[in-house]
């Protein structure tokens, strides 16, 4: 495994920002990890490890190890009358791991389509979309610890995933995620308890198979999302807040009806609303901007820096503050 000095990044995110590490590799097997962790080890540096690039901002360059996942394959390990059950390397584009479960009929990702990057990172953010987390299918992870040098199992309840949320992401940099054991459905039983996919099916008089979902979900993102690798983004910037109850009906008494959810702890409120309701819809600072079809995507319209992204995401946090009491949470890891 070579490891390689003074590396650009902007090819290994995808808002397409200019940073550069200290240190690179391409991990291509998970049996070469255990070279990760001496390197890092003797040379006492931190370590970054990178998927696709897709939920990442740098704001600076990388004084460390980073480490590009490079492996990547999909085994079928077992199945039964009603399910199937796949190992998937950390490696694999989530997009093909969502083709391969379309073509073979296994149900329970369609909703998670067209999500940009790999297995290994999917779990960290409990990825979800269109009323389905990943934690709905997800059997188990495999990760390797840097703390202890061993290999180590992760059942579902293991990894104590909340709304975008997983222990993952409060031991960063402890754990590399080597595969993803997914338990997946042969009866496709569709997932339509969100408003904007069920209209969409509704409208076109299109019946709910497992392919017409995976294909309007695709649509659905299409219109509303810029293309990775033309405009530089990162997925949705924000979680989507909650709100306690009383704060709620404050809202309610000052602004009417608007966007909200139930939720355990309160009302989940669309973040996008609130950024739009603050005047940032399609607004832009330089190369900075706030996407027009979707307020909750910021964008690199080619050559923002990290900081650029950084100050206008302040920006937006410190107006929906004030005028909501609302403090925004970034969804994007921020380096």
């Amino acid at each position: 495994m070579r490891m390689h000095k003074n590396i650009s990044l902007r090819p290994f995110n995808t808002f397409g920002i200019e940073a550069r590490a200290a240190f690179f590799c391409f991990v291509d097997d998970a049996q070469q990890i255990d070279k990760v962790h001496a390197f890092i080890h003797q040379n006492n540096i931190p370590l970054l490890i990178l998927g696709q690039g897709s939920n990442i901002l740098f704001t600076r360059d990388f004084d460390g190890l980073v480490a590009y996942v490079n492996f990547s394959g999909i085994a079928l390990i077992g199945d039964d009358a009603q399910n199937v059950w796949l190992d998937v390397k950390a490696g694999t584009s989530w997009e093909t791991l969502i083709d391969y479960c379309i073509e073979n009929h296994y149900c329970g990702l369609e909703n998670l389509t067209w999500i940009p990057g790999k297995v290994g990172s999917a779990p960290i953010q409990n990825i979800g979309a269109y009323g389905v987390e990943l934690k709905d299918v997800l059997h188990s992870v495999a990760a390797y610890d840097f703390q202890t040098g061993q290999n180590l199992p992760f059942s579902n309840e293991d990894c104590h995933f909340s709304y975008r949320n997983s222990i993952f992401k409060h031991f960063k940099g402890r754990y590399f995620i080597t595969q993803v054991t997914f338990k997946l459905s042969k009866n496709f039983q569709p997932v339509l308890n969100y408003e904007g996919l069920r209209k969409y099916l509704e409208t076109r008089n299109i019946k709910p198979t497992l392919e017409n979902i995976r294909n309007a979900v695709r649509d659905i993102r299409k219109q509303k999302l810029p293309e990775v690798g033309v405009t530089g983004s990162a997925g949705s910037f924000f979680k989507n807040p909650v709100v306690s109850v009383d704060l709620f009906t404050e809202l309610k008494e000052a602004y009417g009806e608007f966007p909200n959810y139930p939720s355990p702890d309160g009302y989940k409120v669309p973040a996008a609303w609130l950024i739009e309701q603050c005047g940032f819809k399609g607004i832009r600072r330089g190369d900075a901007g706030v996407w027009p079809g979707q307020p909750l995507i910021l964008v690199n319209y080619g050559n923002a820096t990290g900081k650029e992204i950084l100050e206008l995401a302040m920006e937006i946090m410190e107006a929906v503050q004030n005028r909501f009491k609302i403090k925004l949470e970034p969804e994007v890891n921020i380096i």
